[in-house]
């Protein structure tokens, strides 16, 4: 199997469709995310599920991405796998459960990735107004479709229907929802905050 060694290349050929790439991010990075997710789940079949949807997720949206870290980007993609994981279980603090019990539409997007320590909160709040920024500046049905997809949990098919479009029409507002939240906060903060808030939406399904 071909080695590439650097991400960059090893991301250029993702995204070029090279399967062989793809294969050898899968093995080189496997054991590691396996590690890291058990922490979180303590349960080595549930970790082995959440990654290999991960890598599936990855794959589908590989044209999306650009200049990215791809450790930095799995390892985001696992971790907020993983604490989904644990909210549907409920074995996260009770106070975490209740806030996000309370919450409506867009607010669960925004919190999904955030504690309410105080050092975190002015983050918090100034990323949900960014977000509502890239949302309100969607074109109509891009943005239509976007809410029904990440806010309301339809899936693809059920927004077409409800939509009357096909499914690739809605698959194409989706990534054109995503380019613009890539773009916008690509160069306005830091890498780590970029390739958390990539995962946080474009995998956020």
């Amino acid at each position: 199997m071909t080695e590439f060694t650097d991400e960059k290349v090893l991301l250029s050929e993702i995204k070029q469709n090279n399967k062989d790439a793809f294969e050898f991010l899968f093995k080189r990075y496997y054991p590691r995310l396996q590690g890291y997710a058990i922490r979180f789940v303590e349960d080595e079949e549930v970790a082995r599920d959440i990654i290999q949807e991960c890598f599936l997720k990855f794959w589908e949206k590989r044209e999306l991405f650009s200049a990215v870290s791809v450790t930095s980007l799995l390892f985001a993609m696992v971790r907020n796998s993983c604490l989904n994981y644990l909210k549907h279980l409920s074995i996260i603090e009770k106070h975490q459960i209740e806030y996000l019990a309370n919450q409506e539409g867009e607010e669960r997007l925004y919190y999904a990735d955030f504690a309410l320590d105080a050092e975190y909160r002015l983050l918090y709040d100034e990323l949900q107004e960014q977000i509502k920024i890239v949302i309100n500046n969607l074109p109509e049905r891009c943005r239509e479709v976007f809410i029904m997809s990440r806010f309301k949990n339809l899936k693809n098919r059920e927004i077409a229907d409800k939509l009357k479009i096909s499914t690739t029409a809605v698959e194409k507002q989706i990534a054109k929802a995503l380019n613009n939240f890539s773009k916008h906060f690509k160069d306005k903060y830091p890498l780590d905050i970029y390739i958390m808030l990539l995962a946080w939406v474009i995998f956020n399904e």
